[in-house]
C-alpha cells in the first residue's frame, strides 16, 4: 500500500481562498485601504497561476513559504496595475507570512486517517509514505503528527531527488516494500499526482476526494475507487483487489 501525504492523511492545503480571505480580513488595517475581499481573490488566483505553472510548482514545492511571497507579490503587483491602492512591501511580506502561519496551525489528521492506518497495519499490509516536497519539511509534519510508526518505508522528494508523478518515484517505493507494481494500490487526492502516474504502472488506485473537488474532471474515473471519507476504506480494499484479479 502506498499512501500520500498532503491532503490525504493531513488536512493541509485545501481551500486557500478561505485562508487568504481570513489572512487578509486580520490584516485589513494594512492593506492601504483594499478591500480584504479583493485581495482574497487576487491572491487565490496568483496562487492558482503559480501552482500550474511545473517549475514554480517545484520550486513551492521546495519552500512553500518563498513561494506565499512570490504568490503574493504577484498578485499585489496585478491589483496595482487594474488601478487599485497597494500596501507597502513589508505587508506583502508580512500577509505571506502571516498565510504560512495559519496553514501550519490548521494542519490536521483527516478524520479517519489513524484508524484507517491501524486497520491497514492488523490487515498485514505493508506500507509506504510517498510524499513531495523538501525533506526537513515533510519530516517535521511527519514527525508531529507521529506517523512514522505506522510506515514500512517513508519516502520525500527532497531527500531521495524524486518525486512524483515520475515514474521511478513509485518504484523506489514498491523496492523498499519488495513488490510489484500489480501487488500495490496507491491512495492520494490528486489525478495527476497521484493516480494518474500509479495506474500507469499497474496499480490499482483510490482518489480520495473529501469535498468532490474532482466531481466533474472528465478522468475522474480513472481511479478504482473514489471515496470521500477514510472511515471504513479499510473494508473496501479486498473487494478491490478480488475485482483485478
Amino acid at each position: 500500500m502506498v499512501i500520500d501525504l498532503d491532503d490525504t492523511l493531513l488536512s493541509a492545503y485545501r481551500r486557500p481562498d478561505l485562508a487568504w480571505r481570513s489572512v487578509c480580513l486580520m490584516m485589513q488595517a494594512e492593506l492601504g485601504g483594499l478591500a480584504p475581499d479583493i485581495a482574497a481573490q487576487a491572491l487565490t488566483r496568483a496562487g492558482q497561476a503559480f501552482w500550474r505553472d511545473p517549475r514554480c510548482h517545484e520550486l513551492g514545492r521546495a519552500d512553500p513559504r518563498h513561494a506565499r511571497r512570490l504568490i503574493a507579490t504577484a498578485a499585489f503587483e496585478t491589483l496595482l496595475r487594474e488601478g487599485h491602492p497597494a500596501p507597502a512591501c513589508e505587508t506583502v511580506s508580512s500577509l505571506a507570512d502571516a498565510f504560512s502561519r495559519r496553514r501550519d496551525e490548521e494542519m490536521r489528521l483527516e478524520a479517519g486517517a489513524e484508524a484507517l492506518l491501524l486497520d491497514l497495519r492488523d490487515a498485514g499490509y505493508r506500507l509506504a509514505l510517498l510524499t513531495n516536497g523538501a525533506g526537513p519539511l515533510q519530516r517535521a509534519k511527519i514527525e508531529r503528527f507521529g506517523l512514522e510508526p505506522y510506515f514500512d518505508h517513508v519516502q520525500i522528494e527532497g531527500e531521495v531527488g524524486v518525486g512524483k508523478p515520475f515514474p521511478d518515484a513509485f518504484r523506489r517505493a514498491f523496492a523498499a516494500l519488495a513488490v510489484e507494481a500489480p501487488e500495490v494500490c496507491v491512495i492520494g487526492d490528486s489525478l495527476e499526482w497521484d493516480i494518474r502516474p500509479a495506474k500507469a504502472l499497474g496499480c490499482r488506485t483510490v482518489l480520495y476526494d473529501p469535498e468532490r473537488a474532482l466531481e466533474a474532471e472528465p478522468r475522474r474515473s480513472d481511479a478504482d475507487v473514489v471515496v470521500r471519507t477514510l472511515t471504513g476504506l479499510a473494508r473496501c480494499l479486498p473487494a478491490l483487489h478480488t475485482q483485478r484479479e
